[in-house]
């Protein structure tokens, strides 16, 4: 497994680590797959993606592995993808959100899945429930602030797109691109405050995330303008934050009350529980997908390490796991990319559960839109 363990998104590594030992710990207690126990390395890439590289390529020619998850980010992502489709191995992306990843055909293999979430799912999403929004609350001027990088820049234009597709008459007065990593956002901060933004839409994440809105706060940015965040309701963040915005809007990244059964939240307790106190993310539920995947592949084969015929036994799947959508989610067989799991959005607050109420967004209008953006991005 190679992952971010370190740095300012090292949130993104060490709760998908714990949600894969979790799973692996449990199948092993059982007897492992036909008595052979389940073994995971870690390396950390460090958000390199040259690092990242190296990690895939020693853990399958030093260490033998024949599957691996990798937990990057886009661009860690990107550049393992290379290594992944020509070499003899079942691949996970787990963490990357850029789109193309997997809708652009030429990027595919038939033993490379993914299951982190899409940009192109997310930003449809959010737009068709913040176009509605939007205009409920009279918003016409919208600042974004997002990654300097594919994932950042890609999908905030997809939702900028989507908003006006949808018929918001939000105008763009401003965007900014701090780097990944980034420490200082007083130039950022004081770009948003002179564009007198009605609100703010911005995808930056874990430590990212933190150190803006602390900056932002200092600075007065939230006290008179909506903040749309996908990433702060993540664990990790909306409990670390000192001042949650006064209008603040968010996704379902990871919540133990979304889906609100009692599986999910058993869920976000054991895994709080084994792991020494690590709460669950959006990250651990595709790490745990990618290892409950793994583990269904391996009994299907008797524990053959066939990648060919793991690979078969995954492609198309529904698979049943707590943190789902009706306790499931769907592998697409078309781009082996996970499909229909929890997308939502709601109002934070300061106090648990740290989101008032998600409201689902239909699905089948998500994929609508994303087979528009395919044709015009010419992947079909």
């Amino acid at each position: 497994m190679s992952c971010i363990t370190s740095g300012p998104v090292a949130l993104t590594g060490t709760s998908s680590v714990a949600a894969v030992k979790f799973l692996f710990d449990k199948v092993n207690a059982s007897g492992g797959i036909n008595g052979r126990k389940l073994e995971l390395l870690v390396r950390d890439s460090r958000a390199l993606p040259e690092e990242a590289v190296k990690n895939v390529r020693n853990l399958m020619n030093s260490d033998g592995c024949r599957i691996i998850i990798a937990a990057e980010t886009s661009a860690g992502a990107a550049a393992v993808n290379e290594v992944a489709r020509t070499s003899d191995v079942l691949f996970f992306h787990t963490a990357a959100e850029y789109s193309a990843l997997t809708a652009d055909p030429k990027q595919r293999s038939p033993h490379v899945f993914r299951t982190s979430r899409q940009g192109v799912h997310d930003a449809a999403g959010g737009a068709l429930w913040f176009t509605r929004l939007a205009k409920e609350r009279s918003y016409g001027r919208l600042a974004t602030c997002s990654p300097d990088y594919q994932y950042g820049r890609d999908v905030t234009q997809l939702f900028v797109d989507n908003c006006k597709r949808f018929g918001s008459s939000l105008n763009v007065v401003s965007q900014s691109w701090p780097k990944l990593g980034a420490s200082d956002y007083t130039e950022v901060v004081t770009k948003m405050l002179s564009s007198k933004a009605d609100v703010i839409y911005s995808l930056c994440f874990s430590g990212d995330l933190l150190s803006l809105m602390e900056q932002g706060n200092l600075y007065g940015l939230f006290s008179n303008r909506a903040v749309f965040m996908p990433d702060l309701s993540e664990y990790g963040v909306i409990d670390k934050v000192k001042q949650i915005p006064p209008v603040a809007y968010t996704g379902s990244r990871y919540s133990m009350v979304y889906p609100p059964t009692a599986e999910n939240r058993a869920w976000h307790d054991a895994i709080v529980k084994t792991s020494g106190g690590i709460r669950p993310t959006t990250w651990s539920w595709q790490a745990a997908l990618a290892a409950q995947l793994a583990v269904n592949a391996l009994t299907a084969t008797g524990g053959e390490l066939r990648v060919d015929k793991m690979a078969q036994a995954i492609r198309g799947s529904t698979v049943q796991v707590p943190y789902g959508l009706d306790g499931k989610v769907t592998m697409r067989a078309a781009d082996n990319a996970v499909i229909r799991y929890p997308l939502g959005f709601g109002m934070a607050q300061s106090a648990e559960p740290f989101v008032k109420s998600f409201e689902s967004v239909n699905w089948d209008q998500v994929l609508e839109s994303e087979t528009a953006w395919l044709k015009r991005s010419n992947y079909v």
